[in-house]
């Protein structure tokens, strides 16, 4: 079964090309290190309309529907970006995220200036399940 890791990146508007340069380039040491695709989801403008996610008829009161954006809190100079990161299993993914992190092109992005604020991305880790099964 494949595996995936989900990051999801509150990144300045201002910085939206030198965050798809970046992340160009470290998706190339995590492809180096047996990922199998990376794709970076950059939030549309505009918000989404929270009740487009769920069933017609269903009512929720103002306010109790949040959306990615809100509750990562970003700010109207912000975008969320969504990056996804998959390998071939989970043992895959723990053996090229440990040499992916210490790969010296990764390590040389500490004296860069950073394009968005690491101690506000989200991250985890998923089984995945695609449908229909086999794809």
């Amino acid at each position: 079964m494949t595996f995936a890791d989900i990051t999801i990146t509150p990144v300045p508007h201002a910085k939206k090309e030198d965050y798809f340069e970046f992340s160009r380039r470290m998706a190339a040491v995590y492809r180096d290190h047996g990922a199998t695709r990376i794709v970076d989801y950059w939030q549309a403008d505009g918000a989404a309309n929270q009740s487009d996610f769920h069933a017609d008829g269903t009512s929720y009161s103002p306010g109790e529907l949040r959306g990615i954006a809100q509750l990562v809190g970003v700010d109207t100079a912000e975008a969320v970006v969504v990056s996804v990161t998959e390998w071939p299993s989970r043992a895959a993914r723990d053996k090229g995220n440990a040499a992916a992190t210490q790969d010296p092109r990764v390590i040389a992005t500490l004296d860069e200036d950073p394009v968005f604020d690491g101690k506000r991305l989200l991250g985890d880790s998923f089984d995945t399940r695609p449908y229909p099964p086999g794809e």
